[in-house]
């Protein structure tokens, strides 16, 4: 479902009005017989089809009417609007500015179109569409990059690459071939523009926060946490060997106390060797403390916790700034020195 938040940033109009200042000061020289400047003139330039120039031109080619159309002269209009698939970012990318102290702007980094607008040309001689189009070419080999502020609420800076990707010429004649009608030039461009989703306003993060836990998903790893039943013998103590088996010797699997706790009868168990099994008898080495495993706990533990902040802390989006890390690690199983 499309977003019900109304927005309108003008981007097609902003795209048209760039493209046609670009050829708004094209000149255009009539000579003299001796070669000197008869007079020189802008070539006018407007937005209209290429249909509405060329009935003109059949209707009245000697441009006997009272004129409104004087040649040499230029008009473009949009004839495509294509998705660009090369030019696709991250979906998630953003830009911002904030706008207040707590708060930003902010929108997606837009979805790549390519505009193809064609520039039209009418003259009345050939010569005369020369000297126009040596005008344009040199200025397209075959791109020109324009930077522009695509939205003015989040003023982040966009390149517009206008690219030429061919001329056509089309001659037409009346009567014998060697008398020219009239004659125009089309030149298809292809502007490489975005179109932009509504912006949000969203809260300034200040602190990341990430948590690294263990995977006890797997009884049999160096550290076991284990659940045992009440009414057992003994004490375990922090560094004791615990062993599963009738003795130290034929154990099945042991490993060293890393923490007990009598109240809840939970026991914590570090480097262990071999796998423990849930309703066996597990003994301690050094006090004798005899226990059944009841279950094993294999509840997440955290082990880190990563905390990331601007600095300063009042940084804006888009100021200059760094970060500082904190690592807060937790007191869990040291498997080396448990």
């Amino acid at each position: 479902m499309l977003n019900s938040n109304h927005f309108y940033y003008k981007l097609l109009r902003k795209y048209v009005i760039i493209f046609g200042s670009f050829f708004d000061q094209l000149t255009f020289i009539r000579y003299n017989s001796d070669g000197s400047e008869e007079k020189r003139i802008k070539v006018p330039i407007e937005y209209a089809p290429k249909d509405k120039y060329v009935t003109r031109f059949e209707s009245d080619p000697d441009f006997y009417r009272h004129i409104q159309t004087v040649l040499p002269r230029m008009a473009f209009e949009i004839t495509n609007i294509t998705y660009d698939a090369s030019r696709k970012q991250n979906t998630l990318l953003r830009v911002a500015k904030e706008s207040s102290s707590t708060r930003v702007n902010s929108s997606y980094m837009g979805v790549p179109y390519d505009i193809t607008i064609n520039l039209y040309l009418y003259a009345k001689n050939i010569d005369d569409g020369n000297q126009i189009l040596e005008q344009i070419l040199p200025y397209f080999p075959p791109d020109f990059t324009v930077t522009i502020t695509p939205i003015a609420e989040l003023s982040f800076l966009k390149d517009l690459p206008i690219i030429l990707e061919s001329v056509n010429q089309e001659i037409t004649y009346e009567g014998a071939y060697d008398t020219v009608r009239y004659c125009y030039w089309t030149l298809q461009f292809k502007v490489k523009g975005y179109f932009f989703g509504p912006i949000s306003t969203p809260k300034i993060i200040r602190e990341s926060i990430a948590n690294i836990f263990n995977d006890p998903s797997i009884v049999a790893g160096n550290i076991v946490r284990i659940n045992t039943d009440r009414g057992n013998n003994g004490v375990f103590t922090i560094g004791d060997t615990v062993y599963q088996g009738l003795d130290y010797k034929t154990a099945t699997a042991y490993a060293l106390v890393n923490d007990w706790n009598y109240e809840n009868q939970s026991l914590v168990l570090g480097g262990a060797q071999g796998q423990f099994i849930a309703n066996s008898t597990i003994r301690a080495l050094s006090t004798n403390a005899t226990y059944n495993i009841a279950s094993f706990d294999t509840t997440p533990l955290k082990l880190t916790k990563i905390t990331v902040q601007p600095n300063p802390l009042d940084a804006l989006p888009n100021s200059d700034y760094g970060y500082t890390t904190t690592i807060q690690e937790y007191p869990e199983i040291d498997e080396d020195n448990p």
